[in-house]
């Protein structure tokens, strides 16, 4: 039997995304969303797909710092997965880049049960990533 994306009960799944102006972020156990958030980033004309992509994770982050769980983050975009880890060589250049990295740190180390890691999937095989993608039309 194949299972659902978002299935595994042992987990709630994050699935960040950014757009041109908007982050969004949903969050789903056992096959279920149980968190969706979104929001305007800015109205800057410097404004990249980074930066909101980035927002969307730090966001999704914070949630699952108030909300004691195992969390794994699944993002379509390779470069914010390199830049967290740190082997991206412009990472710093993102503001979000260091605030991600301490709450990921924060999850992991705290008492509280609970752990947070990252994996990268492709959008065009999950209905949550998609969910999040509209999100920030």
């Amino acid at each position: 039997m194949k299972k659902r994306p978002g299935g595994n009960s042992r987990y709630v799944y994050l699935y960040p995304d950014g757009g041109r102006e908007k982050w969004a972020f949903i969050a789903v156990k056992d096959g279920i969303i149980v968190h969706e958030e979104s929001g305007v980033f800015g109205l800057r004309a410097s404004t990249t797909n980074d930066d909101t992509e980035s927002e969307g994770i730090l966001r999704a982050a914070q949630y699952a710092a108030s909300h004691p769980a195992n969390y794994i983050l699944v993002t379509d975009s390779q470069a914010m997965i390199a830049k967290i880890n740190g082997t991206a060589a412009n990472a710093t250049g993102n503001p979000n880049i260091a605030g991600i990295k301490n709450l990921l740190r924060e999850i992991n180390d705290s008492p509280a049960p609970g752990s947070f890691s990252l994996r990268w999937e492709r959008r065009v095989s999950n209905q949550f990533m998609k969910r999040a993608d509209a999100l920030c039309k």
